[in-house]
């Protein structure tokens, strides 16, 4: 390591030497830096899973536009808006074709546990849909809504939070299993696969009459969410503004779908209070890398603050002795990197696999957490270095 070092920066390698020198005090920067690596990976891999499984259900939809409730923020819960907006927007030059939906969150006896007492509850998302109409790009959605048109009868999402091996392999080997929901008892006949999300343990999809049945306060004149395709061509943000034009009110909102799903992520980025709690746990990582590195450092300076003071009275600027510290930290950087990299990719595997939230880490993340340890790591040398700035070698001896 030293002469390759050595070859790097053309010259003796004293910062590695003065690091390699006392490996318990190398072990402990080195588990610092790493600590805070891996503290910033999994906040940033929350958050960016917060954000992504919010539109999640948004980038589902089968549409162009969509018509929702003026205070809409996110697609599980959604206000009503009068569905005669929704007639009116079908009118517009350029709509293909649309269909309204009605979405809410339902109690119900999660499947495999009936047998102990009255069954685990949980809380599941409910898409109820016109079953001639194509809602969904979800894969084998359009194949199977057609058995919905029976009254309680629903899909199951085999990405819902929990272990429903069983339920599903009863689903798909045509045994049209049941668990009550709302209430009711329901029978699942097919499935489909979206995921679960922070707000929703999972989804099924299920007729507009068996959402109505199931969910009394529901109405047919009040749908939760409109969507709306355009005509071969036509583009959807023109077609938006003449259905704005058209249904201008104060009791509906038209967006393109790519502006629902921007206003929905942007709600959580600069609203909601939980974008704010993973910034705050990604500085703290930040935070905490850089005492532990200021405090490795700076012992090492003042233990070799006799061999500083023979550089400097030999010559040596400040800038000089400087790199040797910045050598110090560039290797901190990488050492610490690599394994709060390699420990958060298991992690991220651990999270998808057990609780079955798409949490994955893109290149750009991995670049930014680089840079961020980096300049943690310098900004630590160059506060370790102020005292060795301001020392008099007469003084030192």
């Amino acid at each position: 390591m030293a002469r390759l070092l050595q070859a790097l920066f053309g010259r003796t390698p004293l910062g590695w030497l003065q690091l390699a020198h006392h490996p318990l005090r190398f072990s402990m920067a080195i588990t610092g830096v790493a600590f805070a690596v891996l503290m910033v990976f999994m906040q940033l891999g929350f958050m960016n899973m917060l954000f992504d499984t919010t539109v999640m259900f948004h980038r589902q939809l089968k549409a162009d536009i969509v018509l929702v409730d003026p205070a809409a923020r996110s697609l599980i819960d959604l206000r009503t808006f009068p569905r005669r907006r929704f007639i009116q927007a079908m009118g517009v030059e350029g709509i293909a074709d649309g269909e309204t939906m009605h979405i809410g969150q339902l109690t119900w006896i999660k499947p495999g546990t009936e047998g102990h007492g009255k069954g685990e509850r949980g809380i599941i998302t409910a898409f109820g849909i016109r079953t001639d109409h194509e809602t969904f790009v979800t894969p084998g959605v359009s194949a199977e809504q057609g058995i919905l048109s029976i009254t309680g009868t629903a899909l199951f999402d085999t990405g819902s939070r929990g272990d429903f091996r069983a339920f599903i392999e009863a689903i798909q080997a045509g045994q049209r299993p049941q668990t009550e929901v709302a209430g009711k008892t329901v029978t699942f006949e097919g499935v489909f696969r979206i995921g679960a999300s922070f707000g929703s343990e999972g989804s099924i999809i299920v007729s507009d009459q068996t959402f109505l049945a199931l969910s009394p306060k529901a109405s047919p004149g009040l749908p939760n969410l409109g969507v709306l395709r355009v005509k071969t061509g036509a583009d959807p943000t023109e077609v938006a503004h003449r259905v704005r034009a058209a249904v201008a009110g104060a009791d509906v909102k038209v967006l393109t779908l790519e502006e629902f799903i921007t206003e929905s992520r942007n709600f959580l980025v600069k609203e909601s209070p939980i974008a704010y709690i993973f910034t705050f746990g990604v500085i703290m990582g930040l935070v905490v890398g850089i005492v532990i590195v200021i405090q490795i450092l700076s012992t090492d300076v003042q233990d070799h603050m006799p061999e500083y003071a023979t550089f400097k009275a030999l010559g040596f600027t400040n800038r000089s002795l400087l790199g040797i510290v910045y050598e110090q930290a560039a290797i901190l950087t990488i050492a610490g990197f690599v394994p709060g990299l390699l420990v958060s990719l298991g992690l991220y595997e651990l999270v998808r696999t057990g609780v079955s939230m798409p949490i994955t880490m893109p290149p750009d993340r991995v670049l930014m957490v680089f840079a961020m340890t980096a300049t943690m790591c310098v900004l630590a040398g160059t506060i370790a270095m102020r005292r060795l700035s301001r020392a008099d070698p007469a003084e030192v001896f």
